[in-house]
Formats: C-alpha cells, structure tokens, sequence
C-alpha cells in the first residue's frame, strides 16, 4: 500500500535536497504534493510575520481539503520561532481541515532553550499541542535526539534520526570551472561554504592563515554571504593574509556544489549544526576535512580516518590542523577513500526508504 504525502518545501534554501526527498518517496509509489512553508523574512515586523504565518497556514489547508493525504510532511526548525509557526498553522488546521491525516516534522536546526522558557505560552500551549499532535519528529543528529529525552520522554518516543540526501553526482571535476573562478592548480586550495558569521568559525580561519606555515603555497576561498561578510573581509586584510584569501560571497546551490569536487579540503569549524550539507557534501565528494565534534559529525566521523577535530573557536587548533593535514599527503588519501564510502550511506535510495518505514508505522 502506497500513500498521499502533502510536503511543504522552502522556496529558496536547500531546494535541490527537498525536492530530492520527493522524488525519493514518489520513487517508492507515493502520491506526493509539494506546497510552499517556510520562514518569514526576518526583516518583517511581528505583525506582518503573523500575518504571513496565517495566510500560508489557510493556503495549505485549501491543499490538505483538496488532496486529501495520508500523511503531512513539513521541514521546518525546532526552536522558539519555528515552533510557534508550526504551532499556529497546525492549529488552524485542526479546526479548518475535517479530514483526517498523520504528521511528521523534519527539523533543520535545534535550540532547546524552548523547553527552558518560562512562558505559558510555550510550556502550556506550543509545546504541549506540538507534541500532542505530531505523529514523527525527524531530527538530523543523535545529539538532538538524546537532547530531548532529558526534557520530554513523550516527545522522545516520537523523535528518529535522519541524515540528509546527498548526491555526489551534482559536484563533478571541471578545468573549465577553474578556469571560471580563476583557481590554479599549482596550489593547494582549502574550501569554506557557509554563512560568513562569527558562529560559523569563519573569523578563526582567518586568525588561523598567519599560524599556517605552508600558506605560500595554499588559497582559502569562501563561499556564502551573511551579516558579518563586510568584518570578515576586513580582518583579513587586518591580519594581512588578502592575497591568501578569495570571498566569492552567494552563490545558487548548483553552482556552490560543483567547488566540493574541485577544490582539496574542506575547513568546516562551526560552532553549532545539525547536519551540515556543505560538510556531508565534501565527504560524499571525498574531501580531506577539518570540522569540530558537534551533532551529526560526531554521529559519522572519526578522527583521522574522515577528520581532524578543531576548536572552533581557537585559530591555533585550526591552524594546527591545517598544517597537519596539508604535511601529511597519506593522510589525506585515506581521508580521500573513507570518505567516498561513507558517502553512499546517503544516497536518496537509503534514506527515504527508512522515513517512508516510520511513515507507513504511524499511518497503519
């Protein structure tokens, strides 16, 4: 028996991995729709970002009446913002959509201080009814998920853990993509992608560049844009290592993937993740990788054999890594094999057969 799955999808981030899990479950015989859920702009007031809330929440509802699924899929975050969002759209639901359907929320990223807050609003109302009515919890790193035994054991009982898919085939050796981005071959290039902001490790990389002593022979380009960007690429002219660096600020998904297969080694030292696809992307691409010991790394690597383990927060445990790993060619090859391997565990195949199992317990 095959089901009617409603998805909502974000419009602009992580398209190609959304879209990846509906191809996964219509492959597997499932009648799938997608709808748009997201967050508001952050730039939004309060009373706009409620308003927008609630006009998507209606819009979805008119799909669920009309489509009629077995089961509803949302991806969104579990934290005080996007909790409260999917609180509010999950209850005009329960009192606008009649016909009957189960629940599941992916969970993209994690703050579990919404557990802590004092506020009836959340204890009595969002966390008690999110709870009470989601049917799965999909969260993407063991952490989260032994995490939320400590606070609610009801929630726990709920909560599975899940990789992202990841296709390799999307990142693929070019010298006319060298030639475009101006990357040479005669150096070494080390690879950052990700939000330019202080939680992403990306300030200690550049205080990491002077520590490094092979440099001369290396490049550090970084992928992404944030808040922080304009600081950023003033500390590394502060700290006097512009001519090691290159900031190619946004770039669309397509073209950010295609720098994991043409660059040498990803240096990955955030703060804070839950399945990092810039990081499981170099390792299905098998990248060298230097990263911190946090949630879903933890749950796959292993130092040397994928890995270096770095403080993210210190640029001389990074730039120790780096010295270590660009020394050691060996190293680097073995990195190169293991992280081939490990890659094929997250192929679209795999994982959305073992969520469409958790889909089809609930629903039977």
């Amino acid at each position: 028996m095959n089901f009617k799955i409603l998805i909502g999808i974000p419009p602009k981030n992580h398209v190609n991995l959304a879209m990846d899990e509906v191809d996964g479950l219509k492959s597997l015989g499932n009648n799938c729709e997608t709808i748009i859920y997201t967050r508001n702009n952050s730039s939004l007031s309060v009373l706009n970002k409620l308003i927008g809330v609630i006009s998507n929440a209606f819009e979805l509802a008119k799909h669920l009446r009309q489509f009629q699924p077995d089961f509803l899929y949302l991806n969104s975050r579990f934290e005080p913002v996007g909790s409260t969002r999917d609180f509010i759209t999950l209850v005009i639901f329960k009192y606008f959509v009649r016909n009957s359907f189960k629940i599941g929320i992916k969970s993209h990223g994690s703050n579990f201080d919404i557990f802590k807050k004092k506020s009836i609003f959340y204890r009595k109302l969002v966390l008690h009814f999110l709870i009470k009515n989601v049917d799965i919890w999909w969260f993407l790193s063991q952490d989260e998920k032994l995490t939320i035994e400590k606070f609610n054991k009801v929630m726990f009982d709920k909560t599975f853990v899940t990789p992202n898919i990841i296709d390799r085939k999307r990142s693929v050796s070019s010298p006319l993509f060298l030639e475009k981005y101006n990357l040479p071959t005669d150096k070494f290039t080390f690879l950052f992608v990700g939000r330019m902001v202080k939680e992403k490790g990306v300030f200690n990389i550049i205080k990491s560049i002077p520590l490094f002593h092979k440099r001369d022979n290396c490049i550090f380009v970084f992928v992404g844009d944030g808040n922080e960007f304009n600081e950023i690429k003033l500390l590394a002219k502060q700290v006097n290592v512009e001519k090691y660096v290159r900031f190619l600020g946004y770039l669309p998904e397509a073209e950010c993937d295609q720098f994991y297969a043409n660059t040498d080694a990803l240096v990955f030292p955030s703060h804070d993740e839950g399945f990092a696809m810039a990081l499981f992307k170099s390792v299905a691409c098998g990248m060298p990788i230097i990263t911190t010991q946090i949630r879903a790394a933890k749950d796959y690597l292993k130092e040397p054999d994928n890995c270096l383990w770095v403080d993210g927060k210190s640029s001389i445990s990074i730039g120790q890594a780096l010295s270590k790993l660009y020394d050691n060619q060996e190293m680097r090859q073995t990195m190169q094999i293991n992280n081939k391997i490990l890659g094929q565990k997250f192929s679209r195949e795999i994982i959305m057969k073992e969520m469409e199992n958790k889909i089809r317990e609930v629903i039977q």
